[in-house]
C-alpha cells in the first residue's frame, strides 16, 4: 500500500510541473534593454525627433549613459589629454579607489556618468534630472534667473544650476560645486571653482548627445570638453537603488583609483 501511494504522488507532482511548464513562456531572444546592476544595457531604438506641441524636442524617456564612467578622459577628442595642474595630478596619485565618493554612497556630481539611467522630469519652470543612481537628483531652474552672487553661493554636491533652450539644444550652465566628489572611477578632481555647461541634444527617438565644458582654473590648467552619448531605454522605469543599505564594498577594496598614474609627471602648459 505505501508503494502505490507513493507512486500516485509522484504522478500526481509530475503533472503539476508539467501544467506549469506549460503556462511558462520563455522569450528565445533577449529584450532590446537588459538589466543586471551595474551591466545595464540597452539598444537605441530608431525612429523621428519626438517634440512637444511648443516644437521643442521632448526629452521624455529614460536613458543610459555609459560612457566615461571609468574614466572621463574617453570623452575628449582624439589626441588630447586631461590638463591636470600639478597639485591635482600629485592629489591623484594618491588616491585609493575605495576613497571614492560613489563607493560610500555619496552624489554623484556632473559630469559624472553612471551605469545606471536617469530621467528627465520638464515644467515650466524646473527642469529635474532623475538619476537611478544614489536615489540622486537634478534641479535646473527654466524660469530665466541668473546664479545668485559669488558670495551668496552655497557650495553644494550637485550645484547651482539654470537653463535655457537655443534651438533644439538644452543648455545648463552650473556654478557652485564644493570640491567633495569625483569626475570619474579613475579619481579624476575638481576644486570649488569648477563651472560646467552642458549641452543636451536629442538627435532622434533613441540618441542623446552630451556636451560638457569644464572650466575649473583650481584643478585644471585649461577649459576642456567631454562628448558622450545616451540611449534610449524603451519600457523600462526607474528602479530603486538603495546604497546605504548594507553598504560593504568600501571594506572590500583596496588598491589606488587610478594605478599607473603615479609614474605620470605633469606636462607644463598642458
Amino acid at each position: 500500500m505505501r508503494i502505490g501511494s507513493l507512486t500516485l504522488g509522484i504522478a500526481a507532482v509530475v503533472l503539476v510541473v508539467a501544467a506549469l511548464e506549460a503556462q511558462i513562456s520563455v522569450p528565445t531572444t533577449l529584450p532590446p534593454a537588459t538589466r543586471a546592476g551595474g551591466n545595464i544595457t540597452t539598444t537605441a531604438p530608431q525612429g523621428p525627433l519626438p517634440r512637444h506641441a511648443n516644437g521643442r524636442p521632448d526629452l521624455t524617456g529614460l536613458w543610459l549613459r555609459r560612457g566615461g564612467t571609468g574614466n572621463i578622459a574617453q570623452g575628449l577628442a582624439k589626441g588630447e589629454t586631461m590638463p591636470l595642474l600639478p597639485a591635482t595630478l600629485k592629489r591623484m596619485q594618491a588616491l585609493q579607489a575605495k576613497e571614492d565618493p560613489q563607493t560610500n554612497c555619496l552624489p554623484l556630481a556632473v559630469p559624472r556618468g553612471n551605469p545606471y539611467p536617469f530621467r528627465f522630469v520638464e515644467t515650466p519652470t524646473h527642469l529635474f534630472i532623475i538619476n537611478e543612481s544614489m536615489h540622486g537628483y537634478r534641479q535646473v531652474f527654466m524660469d530665466g534667473r541668473k546664479h545668485p552672487p559669488a558670495d551668496e553661493l552655497v557650495a553644494t554636491w550637485h550645484g547651482h544650476s539654470i537653463g535655457w533652450w537655443e534651438k533644439d539644444t538644452l543648455v545648463i550652465d552650473t556654478v557652485g560645486f564644493n570640491d567633495k566628489t569625483w569626475f570619474d572611477n579613475y579619481g579624476h578632481l575638481h576644486s570649488d571653482k569648477l563651472h560646467v555647461i552642458e549641452r543636451i541634444t536629442r538627435k532622434d527617438l533613441g540618441n542623446l548627445d552630451m556636451e560638457f565644458t569644464i572650466d575649473d582654473p583650481g584643478a585644471y590648467s585649461r577649459t576642456f570638453k567631454l562628448n558622450f552619448n545616451a540611449q534610449l531605454m524603451q519600457n523600462q522605469e526607474l528602479m530603486e537603488y538603495m546604497c546605504e543599505e548594507n553598504n560593504q564594498d568600501a571594506d572590500h577594496i583596496e588598491g589606488l583609483a587610478a594605478p599607473g598614474l603615479e609614474a605620470l609627471k605633469a606636462k607644463p602648459g598642458n
